[in-house]
C-alpha cells in the first residue's frame, strides 16, 4: 500500500512475504549465537544476587515495620494538616520563582553534582538506618549465665556469694504495689503523666537519644524510665560511657517501638525484669528472692525502697554498701511521698524500719569488703572468661571474727549507740587478714588492702578444679605489717557518708595478741558513759575472749612485763569528755529534695517549713518543679526541725501558701495568714 511517492508503509503484523529475490524485500535476521559459557554464568550470578537481595528486602521489612509503623500513627494524624500547608506554601508566587530557579539551576554542570551528592548521601543515610534498625537488640534483654562465686572462711564454711543471677520475668500485678510504686519513685516520678506521641513528642525522644545524660528532673516531652530501660538495659550502655552514633539512632527506634506498641503497665514490667539490683544481680524476682529470701509480691515498704535504691545505683554491693544504699533509700520514700503513694507517718514508719535491713548475707566481714578484695585478687587467676562455679578459700578464722563481732557489739551498746562506729582488724603473722568488723566504710582498694587480700588467699577452685593453692605464707617484717594495719584500719575508721559528726573519734588502740597483731577504733558523738578507753577496751575485750579460748601457763615475769607495758587493762578509767554546751544549730545552704509542701530534705537533714502543713501528691510535684535546681538558704526558726526557708527573695513558706499548696499552721506570722486568705479568695489549690 502505497500513501506517498518514494515511500512504502509495510504491515508489520503480517509476515514478510517478500523473498529474498525479490525487490524491496530486507534480509532475514541472523539466527542469534549460541550462548557461551561465561554469558550462562554471569547469568547465574545475577540470578542469585537478585534473589539475595529479594530476600535482605523482605527481612529489611520485617524488622523496620514495627518501627516505621509506630513512627506512621502520628504521620496519619498530622497529614491533612500537612497537606494543605503544602498547598498553601505552593500556591504563593514565591514558591513558583523558587522552582523556575531550581528548575534553571538544574541544568547547570555543577548543580547536578550537588544534586547526585545529595541523592548519594540520603541513600548512605537510608542504608545506615536499615543497618540500625535491622541490628535492634531483643526487647528481652541480652542473655546472661548464671555465674556463682563463693568465698569461705578458712574452715571451708561460706562468709559471701557473689556472681550473675538471672530472675524470672514477671508481669506488674506479680509485683508488690510498694516496689512499683519505690521503683517509678527512684527512675522517673512522672512516668504515669500523660503523654502523646505527636511529632514533638517524637522529636523530643530522638532529641533525648541524642544527650548523654538522662535528666531525673520533670518531664520535658520524653518517657525518662522507657529512655532508661532502653539505654542502660537492652543496649547497656553504663552511665557516663562513650556511645556510638549507631546506639544513638537505636535508641531512638526502640524508645518510639516501646511507647507506641506497649502499655505503661507491660514497659515497667520490663523495666522490673531488667533492672539492675547491684553487680550481677537482674530482674526484680531475682534482687527479692536472694537479697530477702522472698517473692517479689510479698516486698514490704522499706524492703520496697531499699532494692529501688539499688536499682538507682547498681554499682553499689547490696551487703557491703549498706549505709549507703539506706541513705538513697530514704530519698526513695520522700519521692513516694511526693507523688502520693505514701503518707508521711508510713514513710517516717518505713524509714525507722530502714535501719534495721540488711540483706540476708550481710555481716561485719561481708560490710567490711574484705571478701571484695579478695575477690579482685582471685579475678587475675582465674582470667579474663569467669567460671559458672568458683571456690575462693580464705585465711578469714571464723571463732576470732566471732569474738571480734561479740565485742564490738559490747562496746557499741556501752557508747549508746548514738552513732558509734567499732572497728576492728587482726593480722597474722604473714599479713593475712584473720578478722574484720567495719564500723564505718568499706575498705578501701588500695596497695596495703590488695597485699592483704593477696596474703589472704589459700586456694582457688573453678569449675571444680584446683588453679591455686598456697597452704603456707612467709612471715611479714613486723614494721611492714605495722604500717599495713594502720593503713587498712584507717579505711575502716571512716566515717560513713551523710554522717552529722565526722570528727568525733575516740582515737585508735594497736597490740598484739600472741603472734597476731589487732588494731581498733572507736568513734562516737555521745560521751563514753564512764565505760573507759574505747580502742583499748574494745582490744582488751578480743585479747581476753582469746586467750580464754586458748589458755596457755604464762610465767610470772612474763605477767609482769604486760603490765609495765600497758598491754593489760588499767586500773583507772579515762574520764568521760565533756559537752561544752548545745550548740545552736546550723544555717543550711543547697539544692533541696521535697517530701512534700511542707517538708524538704537538705544535706540529708529533713526539715519542716514554719507556718505551713504540708500537702503531697500533685502539689508536692508541682513544688518540686518550682525548685528544679534552685538553691535555697534555712535558717532556724526555734523548733528542733523547724526553718524559715528562702529561694533568692522568695520565702518558700509564703510561696506554698499564696499558690494554695497547704495550710497554714496555728500561729502562723500575719504575713502567711494574708498569704493563705489570697489563696482562699482565688480559690487556687487546696481551696478549689
Amino acid at each position: 500500500m502505497t500513501t506517498q511517492s518514494g515511500r512504502d508503509w509495510l504491515d508489520l503484523a503480517s509476515p514478510n512475504l517478500a523473498g529474498p529475490d525479490l525487490p524491496g524485500s530486507r534480509p532475514a535476521p541472523a539466527a542469534p549465537p549460541a550462548p557461551s559459557r561465561f554469558s550462562t554464568a554471569q547469568r547465574e550470578v545475577s540470578d542469585r544476587l537478585a534473589r539475595v537481595r529479594t530476600g535482605a528486602a523482605g527481612a529489611a521489612r520485617a524488622v523496620l515495620s514495627p518501627v516505621m509503623a509506630a513512627a506512621a500513627v502520628p504521620m496519619r494524624r498530622v497529614a491533612p494538616a500537612w497537606q494543605g500547608a503544602a498547598a498553601r506554601v505552593g500556591a504563593h508566587p514565591l514558591a513558583a520563582r523558587a522552582a523556575g530557579a531550581a528548575q534553571r539551576a538544574s541544568t547547570l554542570p555543577w548543580a547536578r553534582v550537588l544534586v547526585l551528592a545529595a541523592l548519594g548521601a540520603a541513600a548512605l543515610a537510608a542504608l545506615f538506618l536499615i543497618w540500625c534498625a535491622a541490628t535492634l537488640p531483643p526487647l528481652s534483654g541480652p542473655a546472661s549465665v548464671t555465674r556463682t562465686l563463693t568465698v569461705q572462711a578458712e574452715d571451708g564454711t561460706p562468709i559471701a556469694r557473689r556472681g550473675t543471677t538471672r530472675g524470672r520475668n514477671l508481669p506488674a500485678d506479680a509485683v508488690a504495689p510498694a516496689m512499683r510504686a519505690a521503683f517509678l519513685s527512684a527512675q522517673d516520678p512522672w512516668f504515669e503523666d500523660g503523654y502523646r506521641l505527636d511529632a514533638a513528642g517524637i522529636a523530643a525522644v530522638i532529641g533525648q537519644a541524642f544527650r548523654d545524660t538522662i535528666s531525673d528532673g520533670p518531664r520535658r516531652g520524653s518517657p525518662r524510665l522507657t529512655q532508661r530501660l532502653v539505654r542502660r538495659d537492652l543496649i547497656g550502655a553504663p552511665p557516663g560511657a562513650p556511645r556510638s552514633l549507631a546506639d544513638r539512632v537505636r535508641e531512638a527506634m526502640l524508645v518510639l517501638r516501646l511507647q507506641a506498641g506497649e502499655d505503661r503497665a507491660r514497659i515497667l514490667a520490663r523495666a522490673l525484669d531488667l533492672a539492675r539490683f547491684g553487680p550481677g544481680l537482674i530482674g526484680i524476682d531475682a534482687a527479692a528472692r536472694t537479697l530477702f529470701g522472698k517473692e517479689a509480691a510479698a516486698l514490704g515498704t522499706a524492703e520496697a525502697a531499699y532494692l529501688a535504691a539499688l536499682a538507682r545505683a547498681p554499682g553499689l554491693q547490696p551487703d557491703r554498701d549498706v549505709t549507703a544504699i539506706r541513705a538513697l533509700a530514704r530519698d526513695v520514700l520522700d519521692g513516694m511521698v511526693m507523688r502520693g503513694d505514701l503518707s508521711a507517718a508510713k514513710a517516717a514508719e518505713a524509714g525507722r524500719s530502714l535501719d534495721g535491713i540488711a540483706p540476708v548475707w550481710t555481716t561485719p566481714v561481708t560490710r567490711s569488703g574484705f571478701p571484695d578484695l579478695v575477690l579482685a585478687e582471685a579475678a587475675d587467676r582465674l582470667g579474663p572468661d569467669l567460671p559458672q562455679d568458683a571456690t575462693i578459700r580464705t585465711t578469714l578464722d571464723r571463732d576470732l571474727q566471732a569474738m571480734a563481732e561479740a565485742a564490738a557489739e559490747r562496746r557499741l551498746e556501752a557508747a549508746g549507740r548514738g552513732g558509734a562506729r567499732a572497728s576492728l582488724l587482726i593480722l597474722g603473722p604473714d599479713g593475712s587478714v584473720r578478722a574484720a568488723v567495719a564500723g564505718g566504710t568499706p575498705l578501701p582498694d588500695t596497695p596495703e588492702a590488695r597485699r592483704a587480700a593477696s596474703a589472704s588467699l589459700r586456694h582457688l577452685g573453678r569449675d571444680g578444679r584446683p588453679v591455686y593453692d598456697r597452704l603456707v605464707a612467709g612471715p611479714v617484717p613486723e614494721a611492714e605489717r605495722r604500717s599495713a594495719l594502720l593503713a587498712l584500719l584507717a579505711g575502716l575508721a571512716r566515717p560513713p557518708a551523710g554522717a552529722e559528726d565526722a570528727a568525733s573519734r575516740d582515737g585508735l588502740f594497736v597490740g598484739t595478741i600472741g603472734d597476731l597483731l589487732a588494731g581498733t577504733t572507736v568513734s562516737s558523738a555521745a560521751a563514753e558513759n564512764g565505760a573507759g578507753d574505747g580502742p583499748e577496751a574494745l582490744f582488751q575485750d578480743v585479747a581476753a575472749q582469746w586467750a580464754k579460748a586458748h589458755p596457755a601457763p604464762e610465767p610470772r615475769e612474763a605477767r609482769e612485763s604486760a603490765r609495765e607495758t600497758g598491754s593489760m587493762p588499767r586500773g583507772t578509767a579515762r574520764p568521760a569528755w565533756q559537752n561544752p554546751g548545745e550548740r545552736a544549730a546550723p544555717v543550711l545552704h543547697g539544692v533541696p529534695r521535697v517530701i512534700d509542701t511542707g517538708r524538704l530534705r537538705l544535706d540529708g537533714q529533713a526539715l519542716r517549713l514554719v507556718g505551713v502543713e504540708g500537702q503531697g501528691g500533685s502539689y508536692a510535684r508541682e513544688f518540686r518543679q518550682y525548685l528544679r535546681r534552685r538553691e535555697v538558704t534555712c535558717q532556724p526558726a526555734g523548733g528542733p526541725d523547724l526553718y524559715r526557708c528562702r529561694a533568692g527573695d522568695q520565702d518558700l513558706s509564703e510561696v506554698v501558701l499564696f499558690n494554695g499548696a497547704g495550710r497554714a499552721t496555728p500561729g502562723a506570722s500575719p504575713e502567711l495568714q494574708a498569704a493563705e486568705a489570697n489563696a482562699k479568695a482565688r480559690k487556687a489549690g487546696v481551696w478549689q
